[in-house]
């Protein structure tokens, strides 16, 4: 069996999706390939637009062989957690060969260029990265000046200029140092990103997900009914776009909660809290309060995320037990054609949750994540108000 995973949100699954999981399966030559998808939310720390059960299934009738749940943990983290842990979850996968994912650069070959220098942060590469942070830039902006700063200087990197400016790149690059720091064969395949990730449009080719989204939310969804294979697209035509009531939440949990408890949250540092409690305070809207907290070193990404790990309760203490608890195979959806792939997983002795039941079956490090996954499932039932609630695996 040749196994090829790819790692992804699907949120939701436009015809770019459907064209990179054709070519990872066709460059790769693979017989198998598992999809390790993002559940309730995502890593930009928003709701999911649909139940993740109901996304992997479209993934499976749509070629996908399996699907199952990148824990929720590593889900709402920044790069290198949310590889850590998507590479952790993997692992536990027999006969992996390769990881697949969409870049800006589409090179593998650069990718894995960049992890490796990166990893050993030659002396003048340290010089330029302190001295950037040294003048209040956030940390990844620090880290890409440096970067292209010590690319121009050093031909051997030239090819690197730039390469950290694109967040599906950051992911790569963090794919690749987790497999290295891992110590697993895993290799990686990378196809070429078209059009922006971030770009509004949606009259492009492959409009981005995030511009499907934005139409979805406004009830023009019928605007990018052209990028969205058609399960997708009669999926969203089902659940009638409302109003997301996150940021309402968000809101007002940091208002009612004293600067002592919010300092207890994962990636919480420097008098974060107070900066947020204020700002949290004074704010009207969820918008206003972040953009009053946020500086130069305390991006918008990094402060939704924080804000996220508050709503979900998920404190410094915890984060750190859930990094070192060993991993979990959450199976959402699988073709009833390959029940073998059922069969390997559990002759490799993993932790496999299948349906609610199995969480009494398995090791007692990981009933704090199970409570976070259903926590959060739970919740964006509430936001998406669909009345739909599922926690059992899927068979296509």
């Amino acid at each position: 069996m040749k196994i090829t995973a790819i790692i992804c949100e699907y949120n939701p699954f436009t015809y770019g999706h459907l064209y990179h999981l054709q070519k990872a399966k066709e460059q790769t030559q693979a017989d198998t390939v598992i999809c390790i998808m993002s559940g309730s939310f995502m890593q930009r720390a928003e709701a999911a637009i649909a139940d993740k059960y109901l996304r992997a299934e479209i993934a499976v009738r749509l070629g996908a062989d399996i699907v199952i749940e990148l824990p929720v943990i590593y889900a709402v983290s920044a790069a290198d957690n949310f590889a850590y842990g998507a590479i952790k979850t993997l692992s536990q996968i027999p006969n992996l060969e390769y990881i697949s994912f969409g870049s800006e650069c589409g090179d593998a070959l650069l990718i894995e260029q960049a992890a490796e220098l990166l990893n050993n942060e030659p002396p003048k590469f340290k010089e330029y990265l302190q001295a950037n942070i040294s003048q209040g830039q956030s940390y990844p902006r620090a880290l890409s000046a440096a970067l292209n700063t010590y690319a121009k200087e050093n031909n051997e990197y030239i090819g690197l200029k730039g390469i950290l400016d694109s967040p599906n790149n950051v992911l790569g690059i963090a794919y690749a140092a987790a497999i290295k720091k891992a110590g697993l064969g895993i290799k990686l395949h990378t196809i070429k990103r078209i059009g922006d990730y971030n770009d509004p449009s949606t009259k492009t080719v492959y409009p981005s997900a995030s511009a499907i989204r934005e139409a979805y939310q406004k009830g023009e969804l019928q605007k990018v009914k052209d990028a969205l294979p058609p399960l997708s697209y009669n999926l969203l035509s089902t659940f009638k776009a409302k109003p997301s009531s996150l940021g309402d939440m968000i809101l007002y949990k940091i208002k009612t909660m004293d600067g002592r408890e919010l300092e207890a949250y994962y990636d919480i540092s420097e008098g974060l809290h107070n900066r947020l409690k204020l700002a949290a305070l004074k704010a009207q809207s969820y918008e206003e309060m972040l953009e009053a907290a946020k500086t130069k070193k305390y991006t918008l990404a990094r402060l939704k995320r924080l804000c996220l790990y508050a709503l979900l309760d998920i404190t410094q203490k915890m984060y750190d037990q859930l990094l070192a608890a060993p991993p979990l195979i959450n199976i959402l959806a699988i073709k009833k054609t390959r029940k073998d792939l059922l069969s390997a997983l559990d002759e490799s002795g993993a932790n496999i949750m299948k349906r609610f039941s199995d969480k009494s079956k398995l090791d007692k490090l990981l009933q704090p994540l199970i409570k976070l996954t259903f926590r959060a499932d739970g919740l964006l039932n509430i936001i998406n108000k669909s009345g739909y609630y599922n926690h059992s695996m899927l068979l296509i």
